[in-house]
């Protein structure tokens, strides 16, 4: 049986109920299936970007070091089925079925949101299956994102940038301070490489800093800042998109190989490497889990599109970054990998309510002809503003396409492709390029 009428209803409760900070419906979901999330053993990870690449690492880490591992993120590209998972096996569609509907009642009567009946929905599934430890990924912000019902055994924050500054505030210090609201007492808190990184000044970060030592102090716990005590450089980027670093940590130097690439995920990888000492408190982790886990991360856990080749012939690469910061990194991941100025052709689509035209400046230096499509969702942009948008930013080779699978399908047929701006036009192009290859 099809669970998509199923799916359908429950992602039709996004844009009835929308986006709605605060736990208690959360917590009201949760009592109904008798708190799951009090059984786990948590690592709660936030950040503006790069969380969901820092929980696969460390996901691919703990399962190589034998543990049964679940993993929560978001959003997905092809089936929902990807957001829980456990040591890499996607939730069944008959387990959604059944932890969903009754879920899915509750949260009616109580104005329930599509994140928190899935955030719910995890819990349960890791629990049932007696995980050794759970991944979570928060949805928006911190404080009151759904996910922070838990008590974790470690808190992680791997970035502050600009972003859904509608909830969370209008500048950096404020949204550091809804981001810190995952640190809880009694859990090691690891700020991330990136977490200070956006700041303009050295006021600025020195006033991040004091954001997440005053709030470890106000919950009595310990706080590592990942910059502090690690240190990671790129020795090469390959043109396969995986990528070799060299790491300083205390006196000792380390090599890691790793299949995902960027500096970015350089700096992904020092958060990872700086929670170690605190998950090595509560899990047996060695140092070969850490090697093999590093190379296997997209292998052990499904992660899809972070820079991924996704075909060579022609070169064919999906990214899911949504905003000026994450294609910024896209681009220079590809340059140092050996590509060129002007060497993709781009299919690109957003939402409209991201900095398209941010991101088209970024996207600019890389691309040979632009695709520009819209995905199949009621927030896409439409073809006529991002035409605009992108004659502003000095395209001069544009096309429009009436889908993403068209878009998709044209660039290819030029030569090497690049597909970014958004998760939605990641899941439509995946489609399309598995339909092409077959």
């Amino acid at each position: 049986m099809s669970i998509s009428p199923l799916l359908d209803e429950l992602f039709a409760m996004t844009y009835h109920a929308g986006i709605k900070p605060g736990l208690e419906r959360t917590e009201h979901l949760l009592d109904l299936v008798d708190n799951p999330h009090l059984r786990l053993p948590v690592v709660h990870i936030a950040g503006t970007n790069g969380k969901g690449s820092t929980s696969a690492m460390l996901a691919s880490i703990l399962q190589q070091a034998g543990y049964k591992v679940g993993l929560y993120t978001s959003p997905h590209i092809r089936l929902f089925n990807e957001r829980i998972r456990i040591n890499g096996q996607m939730i069944s569609d008959d387990d959604i079925v059944r932890l969903a509907r009754p879920l899915m009642t509750a949260a009616k009567a109580v104005d329930g949101t599509f994140f928190e009946i899935t955030t719910a929905m995890a819990f349960a599934h890791f629990a049932e299956r007696r995980v050794d430890v759970a991944v979570i990924e928060t949805g928006l912000g911190g404080r009151l994102d759904a996910t922070n019902v838990v008590s974790p055994l470690a808190s992680i924050i791997t970035s502050i940038d600009y972003d859904h500054m509608e909830y969370l505030g209008d500048t950096l210090v404020k949204i550091a301070g809804e981001k810190a609201g995952i640190i809880k007492e009694g859990a090691p808190a690891i700020i991330g490489a990136g977490a200070l990184s956006a700041a303009a000044t050295e006021e600025e970060r020195q006033a991040l800093r004091q954001v997440f030592e005053q709030r470890a102090e106000s919950v009595h716990t310990t706080l590592s800042i990942a910059e502090d005590v690690v240190r990671v450089d790129v020795d090469a980027i390959h043109p396969d998109l995986t990528m070799s670093t060299s790491v300083i940590s205390g006196e000792f130097l380390n090599y890691y190989e790793t299949d995902l690439a960027g500096r970015h995920q350089a700096q992904n990888l020092g958060t990872v490497l700086a929670s170690l000492p605190a998950l090595r408190s509560v899990w047996f982790i060695d140092e070969e889990h850490v090697r093999d886990g590093l190379r296997r991360v997209r292998i052990n856990t499904g992660l899809q599109g972070r820079i991924q080749m996704m075909d060579t012939h022609p070169a064919t690469i999906l990214d899911v970054s949504h905003n000026p910061g994450g294609i910024r990194a896209l681009r220079q991941t590809l340059l140092d990998a050996g590509y060129h100025d002007h060497s993709f052709h781009v299919v690109f689509g957003a939402m409209r309510d991201k900095d398209i035209l941010g991101m088209l400046n970024e996207l600019q230096p890389i691309t040979s002809s632009l695709h520009l499509c819209t995905p199949n969702i009621a927030r896409a942009a439409q073809i006529p503003e991002l035409q605009v948008l992108a004659e502003r930013a000095g395209f001069k080779r544009i096309s429009t396409h009436a889908s993403v699978a068209d878009a998709v399908t044209r660039a290819r047929m030029r030569g090497p492709t690049l597909i970014c701006g958004s998760f939605h036009v990641a899941d439509e192009a995946v489609l399309a390029i598995r339909s092409n290859d077959t």
